[in-house]
């Protein structure tokens, strides 16, 4: 075995993982907490264990991590087994290949009550990541490190000018605009973070500037409490200056009649809930009754819903049969990640803080960016998961890992190291 040198620029360096490693592996020795207890980030602490990287900018970080380790009885254990003194941590092992290696135990731990497995200690593989949704925070030396003035994923929507659209964005909105204005029964399903409330409030600043068509949209915050009564009261509220009635027949007539002189005066209603995934399945087959309220051929009432993958999951009819009604009846769009899109994207983000993604980024590392965003699903099909949350947060990593490695820009190996 062999001595690494410390002061070497980590993505010159070959994978070449550590004892320190494989004493993780064997003994389930958690990186996340390892890097907690020596004041590093888990991405040098990361480079280190594959690469052999010292974060020489932390003081006591190797008798740190020696120290860690002594109170560890399965590591003390396991050096006594193979001779070994706790400084050989910093050799280079030998042996089996640890590329793919995961943790003694698969690493299981409890999260927010569901089982999930840490895959943290492999080398950031595509296959192999765990999205990290966490918001990162660019430092102020990272900022002054690219001669940025300002967080571009802070603050960063302030107009329509501000919002990135790609052509499936542009479809999404204008199926919601036609909805709107023609009656329709649309769901809008993302993930976390992929943009959905940033649309509602460009499709709801549109509809207002349509002086004939006029926006419902429910206050009520548990939208498991949603019911036929409450849309009801949403629908008079925001309809006219009337006091909703007690009992929901007098409420529904009153629905009925508020909606009916409306469009008789030129005017188109539209329903916009958020957070749809929380409706229940009856308040559900409710709105596929509302939806169904006419004047001759005309529909008073567009409904757009607006929620999670959970949402669209209920539209499955062979997992809710009960629901054949709504299903067959509701068009499904959904935001899908930015790949394809994900420089036009930066480059309007870093634009209006007056940077240049171009030399923030290289092209490689903008490809490697899509490829870890990217993962199969049940059917080994690749799927994007580049929804603008988790483009932020990763680019922010990138950044932040950047400037603490003194690279002056992003590159493939920066953003396989976060």
């Amino acid at each position: 075995m062999r001595k690494l040198e410390s002061r070497v620029t980590p993505y010159t360096m070959e994978f070449q993982p550590l004892i320190l490693k494989q004493i993780a592996l064997d003994c389930d020795v958690s990186q996340g907490e390892l890097a907690k207890a020596t004041g590093v980030s888990r991405t040098s602490m990361n480079l280190c264990f594959n690469k052999g990287y010292i974060p020489m900018t932390v003081p006591g970080f190797k008798s740190d991590t020696e120290e860690y380790l002594a109170t560890n009885p399965r590591a003390t254990q396991w050096l006594m087994e193979r001779g070994l003194k706790i400084s050989d941590i910093w050799n280079t092992g030998e042996g089996k290949e640890l590329r793919h290696v995961m943790p003694a135990g698969n690493g299981d731990r409890m999260v927010q009550g569901k089982k999930a497995k840490r895959q943290g200690l492999a080398t950031g593989l595509p296959d192999q990541i765990v999205m990290k949704w966490e918001v990162e925070m660019i430092s102020e030396d990272t900022k002054r490190h690219f001669k940025l003035f300002r967080n571009p994923f802070v603050a960063d929507v302030e107009k329509s000018g501000d919002i990135f659209r790609s052509d499936e964005h542009r479809y999404i909105e204008m199926a919601m605009l036609d909805a709107a204005k023609n009656g329709g029964f649309l769901a809008v399903v993302g993930e976390v973070g992929s943009g959905k409330t940033t649309m509602r409030r460009e499709v709801m600043e549109q509809l207002r500037k349509e002086t004939n068509v006029m926006v419902i949209f429910p206050q009520i915050i548990d939208k498991s409490r949603v019911t036929a009564s409450s849309i009801c009261d949403a629908i008079i509220l925001d309809l006219s200056e009337e006091k909703p009635k007690v009992k929901l027949e007098q409420k529904t007539r009153q629905v009925q009649r508020l909606m009916m002189d409306r469009s008789r005066a030129g005017f188109q209603a539209c329903l916009i809930i958020e957070e749809a995934h929380d409706l229940s399945t009856q308040t559900l087959k409710y709105l596929k009754r509302f939806s169904e309220l006419e004047d001759g051929y005309k529909k008073l009432l567009g409904i757009i819903l607006i929620g999670q993958t959970e949402l669209k999951n209920m539209f499955n009819e062979s997992q809710h049969v009960e629901m054949r009604e709504v299903i067959r009846r509701v068009q499904v769009a959904e935001i899908r990640g930015l790949n394809g899109n994900l420089k036009d994207y930066l480059r309007l983000k870093f634009k209006r803080v007056g940077g240049d993604i171009d030399k923030i980024m290289d092209e490689a590392a903008i490809v490697a960016l899509g490829n870890r965003l990217t993962m199969n699903d049940s059917r080994n099909k690749p799927v994007s998961h580049a929804y603008p949350l988790l483009v932020n947060n990763y680019v922010a990593r990138a950044m932040n890992l950047a400037c603490e490695l003194g690279e002056t820009v992003i590159t493939e190996e920066v953003v396989n190291g976060i």
